[in-house]
């Protein structure tokens, strides 16, 4: 039913810690409008969180869906925790695309810079023109650079 994360599987993973839905809905704003799992509480350290006015107290799994994929997969509790307090992401942030489609953003990322990068030489070697070359047709492919005729040495 939910796409499969590496790490975390996917099912809801469930805790032996006990929280009424009130708390839940209470713990975070967004909670009350989101399909979550009352029995995967994990209760936050909100000292570690990074938040404007309101932290939140626990963290749920959530189920979301993917604004690239259009899948269903849940953003758990454990990964949460993670961002908002060893990362440091707001804690106002939430995972809209699911893990592999992060990946293959974050791929896709490493692609561009290495295809800026060997770009912006001013005097390139062979083989660095040919890693362009390479990187420009991949990157074509994916559907990133739209005329691959407009790509020069």
């Amino acid at each position: 039913m939910y796409l499969n994360h590496p790490r975390y599987g996917d099912k809801p993973i469930i805790t032996n810690t006990s929280s009424t839905i009130e708390a839940i809905e209470n713990a975070h704003w967004r909670y009350s409008s989101l399909k979550y799992f009352p029995n995967t509480v994990i209760f936050a350290d909100i000292k570690k969180q990074n938040y404007a006015i309101y932290p939140r107290a626990l963290y749920v799994d959530i189920e979301e869906k993917c604004r690239a994929c259009s899948k269903a997969f849940i953003f758990f509790a454990q990964e949460q925790q993670y961002w908002f307090e060893v990362l440091g992401f707001w804690v106002d942030s939430h995972c809209t695309h699911c893990f592999e489609c992060r990946k293959h953003a974050r791929y896709i990322l490493t692609l561009r810079k290495r295809y800026d990068m060997l770009t912006s030489l001013a005097d390139k070697t062979p083989s660095e023109k040919t890693q362009r070359k390479e990187l420009a047709n991949t990157l074509y492919c994916l559907g990133i650079i739209k005329n691959i005729n407009k790509v020069k040495d």
